[in-house]
């Protein structure tokens, strides 16, 4: 290898409970990674958190492979809520756009791709941002199942709708299923400093709190998740007239 010219991209993976992830990084960053289809019934694998790097490369790509890839072991392995690694992203400016403000959606919440629309400055282009979503090259790095339809419904996810609902699971988003819904409800609160946040009820312009009918009757639709009442007044949600939104 030593007399061999080192190529500009390096490509690796990381073997973790969603299946193998396939990664490529160059000098400035992750250009691409490549998450598996996904069903309910998993990758096993007993080599999970193995990483591997398929060929040499440029010193400044093989530091952000193994950056990215030991990020992602951690966030499949539930150690790591934030990506630092450098990306180096290709597309038109209102792809690029899209998906930096997709990168911003803070783990375990969720947009919509309305509000994606709405937050680059141009809230007619829904379909233009469901579009930039779907060309998203380097989930997870770009958190794009964190982006769900107006109505909160799952849609367009590459990987598979299971896994989709899976992620939203692990980060908190939604509950595993209905029976963790309480469970799910005491640890909104308690990542809220213990504080009862307020849930808004996509689809509706109505906010919920925590174990109200209406969203425990639709525990599997992320809600917009608020710290509090009064920040969901202020995107525009009324209280919910079952629980009294206060």
């Amino acid at each position: 290898m030593a007399n061999k010219e080192r190529v500009i991209s390096a490509y690796g993976a990381v073997d973790t409970w969603a299946g193998s992830i396939r990664v490529e990084a160059g000098p400035h960053g992750v250009r691409a990674a490549e998450i598996p289809h996904w069903t309910e019934t998993g990758h096993p694998s007993a080599n999970v958190g193995t990483i591997t790097i398929f060929d040499d490369a440029e010193e400044e790509a093989l530091r952000h492979l193994r950056q990215a890839l030991t990020e992602l072991r951690e966030y499949f392995g539930g150690q790591r809520r934030t990506f630092t690694v450098p990306l180096d992203l290709q597309g038109t400016a209102f792809y690029r756009a899209a998906w930096a403000e997709v990168a911003s959606v803070p783990f375990g919440e969720t947009r919509t791709y309305a509000e994606i629309a709405q937050s680059i400055g141009a809230p007619t282009a829904i379909r233009a941002a469901g579009a930039a979503n779907g060309a998203n090259p380097v989930a997870p790095f770009v958190p794009c199942h964190r982006i769900v339809g107006s109505d909160g419904r799952l849609t367009g996810y590459g990987p598979g709708l299971p896994l989709k609902a899976r992620l939203l699971a692990m980060e908190g988003a939604i509950p595993a299923d209905a029976s963790e819904y309480d469970a799910w409800a005491a640890g909104l609160a308690a990542h809220n400093n213990g504080n009862m946040p307020a849930l808004g009820i996509r689809g509706t312009s109505r906010y919920c709190l925590p174990g109200c009918v209406r969203s425990r009757a639709r525990w599997a639709l992320p809600s917009r998740i608020f710290a509090s009442v009064d920040d969901a007044r202020a995107a525009g949600y009324e209280p919910c007239p079952l629980c009294h939104g206060a």
